[in-house]
């Protein structure tokens, strides 16, 4: 019965965490960040651009990088969407 009451506390915990991690807003967009892109390691290899998370109160920027095409799937990038509570960072991601 512990174990089960741990599981379920451990899941219940998982879930409120990425609840709060992907719900933050900022009144302004982070500052556009110049990276310099590696060769390209193949031709069916696109570039990623780097996305913004969320951390210790305020977004971070993750450089992009290169990524094997996926058969029949397109990559949307991510983009800053702005709402009543301010700024809140889409990812992007393979559709």
């Amino acid at each position: 019965m512990k174990r089960l009451i741990l599981a379920i506390s451990f899941v219940a915990g998982v879930f409120i965490f990425q609840g709060c991690a992907t719900d933050a807003y900022v009144t302004t967009q982070p500052a556009y960040v110049e990276v310099v892109r590696p060769p390209q390691p193949a031709a069916d290899y696109i570039w990623i651009d780097g996305d913004w998370y969320w951390r210790g109160g305020h977004y971070e920027h993750r450089p992009g990088y290169w990524s094997a095409l996926r058969q029949g799937r397109v990559y949307a990038p991510g983009y800053w969407r702005q709402g009543d509570r301010g700024y809140h960072w889409m990812r992007g991601h393979w559709r």
